[in-house]
């Protein structure tokens, strides 16, 4: 069986959750299936006679993400509409893609992202063969999608191509393009059901090797000031407030007293100038920018508790890794997913969103108490024996199976 998984959404993002599971299942799956991957180039992908990994563009892009223009409705209605009729921005012919597709003779094609549907029409409409997975990390099956013209909204109502009266037309039909969808928590399967009854529930799982690496630690340590008697409190993930609101976590942290509390913000993204304006001031405050897989382990090493303070999320590996570490963990409410509700945790603290001072409290609470950071510790290690990669790797086999 040969499985192509495809994540064009990495055009916008070097990490993050779609790009990161696109590659997992790229490397785990293979052995058991033939598997390929299609996309860009992420912290996550090696290259290999099996991968088609585009170029990105010049740093005009950057710049022109970063800029208030962006933000426009029309601005993004017209790239959208551009990019579903001639592929803007591959920076590589949409015919060289198609070869490379027809060689690798894909029975089922897993989608990542929104941006992968006009490539999965292309190649129907040019005689291949395929079953297909629509993998929804939030984007569409949430609250976040609200309207047709939303920020959000836009890239499904016309990036698709689809071009429908309503957002709900939209999404019907988006969904049921799909031989069948995957939701990863309860609430998405709840949501993407009232579109199409092609829709299954796997969660995210990972199974991590905690492995201890005293000298890269202490490197870390050193190069980010950090002292053996500091308490880190961990972010790592995209800067993009509109989804991560990492802003009501540096309000929350900005309003903690400790010269022994460090905050260290991993990752990159559009909010990345805002968030260090907002930071500004607080020497406590460290920006790491984006770090190579290979350090990651090590950023878990040195941290002491992860806070997740999303808009909302679908099944987070950021979450998983950190549990898996044994951090404690701090949730926003809306992050903290029915799934994650019914391990019967003892404690997960989580806020109100945008309730920086409940965050507070409970930021200062973790650090001060060893019972209450004890019991978060305990909550982890259930979360992690729960939402392994075994189980996963074990339902998206059975999955494609039964579509072949």
């Amino acid at each position: 069986m040969n499985v192509l998984i495809m994540d064009m959404g990495s055009r916008l993002n070097k990490l993050g959750g779609e790009a990161k599971m696109a590659n997992l299942l790229f490397e785990k799956l293979d052995g058991k299936v033939n598997t390929y991957y299609l996309g860009y180039e992420t912290y996550y992908t090696t290259p290999t006679r099996n991968t088609i990994i585009l170029e990105r563009g010049g740093s005009i892009n950057t710049s022109a993400r970063n800029s208030f223009l962006s933000e426009l409705s029309i601005v993004r209605a017209i790239y959208y509409f551009l990019y579903i009729r001639n592929m803007v921005g591959l920076n590589v012919s949409k015919g060289s893609i198609l070869e490379k597709v027809k060689w690798m003779k894909p029975d089922i094609i897993i989608s990542n992202s929104i941006q992968d549907f006009a490539l999965l029409r292309y190649f129907k409409d040019h005689g291949i063969k395929f079953k297909s997975i629509y993998i929804d990390h939030g984007s569409l099956s949430t609250d976040n999608t609200s309207g047709y013209f939303t920020k959000e909204g836009i890239p499904l109502t016309i990036g698709t191509g689809i071009n429908a009266l309503s957002l709900n037309t939209a999404k019907r039909k988006f969904f049921n393009f799909f031989d069948m969808n995957i939701a990863l928590n309860l609430s998405q399967f709840k949501a993407i059901n009232k579109f199409t009854k092609k829709v299954t529930y796997i969660p995210n799982g990972l199974d991590i090797r905690v492995r201890k690496n005293p000298k890269q630690d202490n490197l870390l340590r050193k190069k980010y000031a950090i002292s053996k008697n500091d308490f880190v409190v961990l972010y790592l993930g995209r800067m993009f407030d509109r989804q991560k609101n990492v802003s009501t976590l540096i309000k929350a942290f900005r309003a903690t007293n400790s010269q022994h509390l460090k905050l260290l913000l991993v990752g990159e993204g559009p909010s990345t100038p805002s968030y260090k304006k907002l930071a500004d001031g607080d020497k406590r405050i460290i920006f790491t920018g984006p770090k190579p897989v290979s350090e990651v382990n090590s950023i878990y090493n040195i941290s002491n508790l992860f806070v997740l303070p999303s808009f909302w999320e679908g099944s987070t590996l950021t979450l998983l890794e950190a549990a898996g570490h044994g951090l404690p963990i701090i949730l926003s409410k809306d992050a903290y997913t029915p799934d994650l509700r019914q391990t019967h945790i003892p404690r997960i603290s989580s806020f109100t969103t945008t309730d920086y001072n409940t965050l507070k409290r409970q930021i200062e609470l973790i650090f001060n108490n060893k019972s209450v950071r004890e019991k978060s510790i305990a909550s982890s290690r259930i979360v992690s024996k729960t939402f392994t990669e075994k189980k996963m790797l074990s339902s998206y086999l059975r999955l494609l199976q039964n579509l072949i």
